[in-house]
């Protein structure tokens, strides 16, 4: 058990940054019927955001937080109106393909802009810690679990009470009875992507704080919001955080006791167990995925 406690806790925080990155994931399919397979991209491109404000500028980890969660949020935005909004009725196929040219040029961007180097860790974070069961919890996973918190809470608040909220539920359960009743779709599309991208934006921060090295291999990092979200069920935004938090925690507890080699394997592994066995997941609608 004293083994055990250390990757149980690692794991929550892990999964708390899985659990937002799907969050977003989950939201634009949700909302736009766009599977997003750029969305570890726009991860890698948080954190290495992170890296030029907080690290070279010099913001504080709050402010940075916030100024990239804009930026990515605009992003969201200009990435609605600018191409997906022209791939509104195309073929699936067409617009899944388009999400992974996404993926490419913003990779390209970076290795342009930054160079193919890894970097360090971000250290604007406390140093140490505390211990809890006899464990030991840095400041660093306590500062991402609760940052992870309030996010959700926030957003569930703003899905489930405000007005967006609600012209966004009734985009994804019925988008012809949504336009007739005077809800623009256009905007709830671009609202959907700005918070989608936004919850990437803070998952890149925060992860950039707790990997050992900041490279180009953090989107395959930002790519394990798919299995999370296949397992919470991919339409159920409740789903997205418990799926988030299984995956971060079986793969904390495989990769502790089997070694890091196994890390993909374990993530992806629980997608196609659940495909096979359970294709809508924990929560999401069986009707969805019999389309």
């Amino acid at each position: 058990m004293d083994v055990l406690v250390p990757f149980l806790l690692s794991g929550i925080s892990v999964g708390a940054i899985y659990a937002l990155i799907a969050l977003g994931f989950v939201l634009v399919f949700k909302a736009t019927g766009v599977l997003n397979f750029a969305h570890g991209s726009f991860l890698m491109l948080s954190s290495y955001l992170a890296l030029t404000f907080i690290h070279r500028l010099d913001f504080s980890f709050l402010t940075g937080l916030v100024v990239i969660a804009l930026l990515m949020a605009l992003t969201g935005v200009a990435l609605h109106f600018g191409v997906m909004r022209w791939m509104i009725g195309k073929a699936f196929f067409s617009v899944v393909l388009v999400t992974v040219g996404l993926e490419i040029l913003i990779r390209a961007g970076l290795l342009i802009g930054y160079g193919p180097l890894e970097f360090g860790r971000l250290q604007k974070l406390p140093a140490g810690g505390i211990r809890i069961a006899g464990a030991y919890l840095s400041w660093v996973d306590v500062i991402i679990m609760v940052t992870a918190v309030l996010v959700v809470i926030g957003f569930l608040a703003f899905f489930r009470y405000s007005r967006m909220g609600l012209h966004m539920r009734a985009v994804a359960e019925n988008v012809e009875a949504a336009a007739a009743m005077g809800i623009t779709p256009n905007q709830i599309y671009a609202t959907a992507w700005a918070i989608g991208l936004a919850l990437a934006g803070i998952g890149g921060v925060l992860y950039s704080h707790k990997t050992a090295s900041l490279d180009l291999n953090i989107a395959a990092i930002g790519m394990r919001a798919f299995p999370a979200a296949i397992l919470g069920g991919i339409d159920s935004v409740q789903g997205a955080i418990l799926g988030g938090l299984i995956v971060g925690i079986v793969e904390t507890l495989g990769t502790g006791y089997l070694g890091a080699q196994w890390r993909d394997v374990i993530a992806f592994g629980i997608m196609f167990a659940v495909l096979l066995w359970r294709p809508s997941g924990l929560f999401g609608t069986k009707d969805l995925v019999r389309v």
